[in-house]
């Protein structure tokens, strides 16, 4: 009997939990439905072909061989979050890059609009437009956005996200940070609902100096 209050009662703080969670993610913006959960370290990352904003084809079979790869996703330049993180990035390029590594960014975003944020902000680490949503899906980090958070950015940052976006759908990642190892394989991640929470450059490069 007090087996079963214990299975009861842990299967109703589960339902409380999960609750929270939905509330949670519903502030973030997120369709609780159609978000994704992520590669977890172990996988294989899923291979990706694009072209950044110098122009440069970007094939991350290619960039494997030279050493690891820090595939980064980010929302937008409309995202201040993503823009704090980036810009913590490009001070630390010189550190990333001495441990071997390549650092890639992937945003559903406009080409033309990455290539003007690239540029204005000075950030010379690639970034590709992900036209289709393929490479957001291939590592699984799609959600869609609800229509009060899509109103909530217009008037406050201005931005329709689904015109914003190249695909003109209201979807986004998750903004997740995955390093790649030389063997393909997924050896560190930081996935996080909560878009303010980001894996950081000290955290990249401790996880690359254990490649």
């Amino acid at each position: 009997m007090k087996y079963l209050i214990s299975i009861i009662s842990l299967l109703f703080l589960h339902q409380i939990t999960f609750a929270q969670e939905k509330d949670i993610y519903k502030k973030y913006g997120i369709e609780v439905n159609t978000l994704q959960p992520g590669l977890n370290v172990g996988d294989i990352a899923p291979q990706f072909t694009g072209v950044d904003q110098n122009g440069n084809p970007i094939q991350l079979s290619e960039l494997l061989k030279k050493g690891p790869v820090v595939v980064n996703f980010f929302r937008g330049s409309w995202c201040p979050s993503c823009y704090k993180h980036l810009k913590s990035l490009r001070d630390s390029l010189d550190e990333i890059n001495a441990t071997g590594a390549t650092l890639v960014m992937i945003s559903p975003e406009e080409q033309n609009s990455l290539n003007d944020f690239a540029t204005k902000k000075e950030f010379t680490f690639s970034m590709i437009s992900d036209k289709d949503l393929s490479i957001m899906n291939g590592y699984k980090v799609t959600f869609e956005v609800t229509e009060k958070y899509q109103k909530k950015i217009k008037t406050f940052l201005f931005t329709d996200i689904a015109a914003n976006n190249a695909i003109k759908q209201a979807a986004l990642p998750v903004p997740a940070t995955f390093i790649i190892g030389t063997d393909g394989t997924i050896i560190a991640k930081q996935y996080d609902p909560q878009y303010s929470n980001r894996m950081s450059p000290t955290e990249i490069i401790n996880a690359l100096n254990q490649e």
